[in-house]
């Protein structure tokens, strides 16, 4: 079987991968707050891998899952949180599209393509 087609098991469960790294600038794709859509972030810590409706408790402050997915700590100066404004929050990996410089350098050549051919 080819590597990419192999499901990576953890004691018999599919584990899901995840698309952020610590320390990625990230793009928040989806929130239950649709004021966060689009924010810019800090990935700043990873929390674990939870199942959809289990709680957990992190830096004090009540959490619980809205999907079964990975999740991280983020940061940003303005994310809306259900208490109001916060510099911090968690959000599952899923919800969020890495910035990675690679990506912008990619993004970068393809705009200049498009220009030149235009």
């Amino acid at each position: 079987m080819a590597k990419a087609k192999r499901k990576l098991l953890k004691d018999g469960i599919k584990v899901k991968q995840m698309k952020c790294s610590h320390g990625d600038l990230a793009v928040i794709l989806f929130s239950i707050r649709p004021e966060n859509i689009g924010r810019i972030v800090r990935v700043k810590e990873y929390i674990g891998q939870f199942d959809e409706g289990e709680t957990f408790q992190f830096r004090g402050m009540p959490c619980r899952c809205a999907v079964s997915d990975h999740y991280w700590w983020i940061g940003a100066d303005d994310i809306t949180i259900m208490y109001g404004p916060a510099p911090q929050a968690y959000i599952a990996d899923s919800w969020l599209e890495p910035i990675r410089p690679e990506d912008l350098d990619n993004h970068s050549q393809e705009t200049q393509d498009l220009e030149r051919a235009a």
